[in-house]
């Protein structure tokens, strides 16, 4: 595969705005409750991305 295929396949616009909303929802909620929850809030958000990403894959 091309290289400049593998880094469009990556980092299309849809996977950004998915991170930085991921991000923001992370962020904003270890600013109001914590970072204990916040902690939580980033795990499972990584999970979702990975399960997303999984499911995009066909896997």
């Amino acid at each position: 595969m091309n290289i400049m295929k593998i880094i469009h396949s990556i980092f299309n616009l849809q996977t950004v705005l998915l991170v930085v909303g991921l991000l923001l929802i992370v962020v904003g909620l270890w600013l109001w409750l914590g970072y204990q929850i916040g902690l939580i809030v980033l795990g499972i958000a990584m999970i979702v991305i990975a399960l997303l990403i999984n499911y995009e894959k066909g896997g």
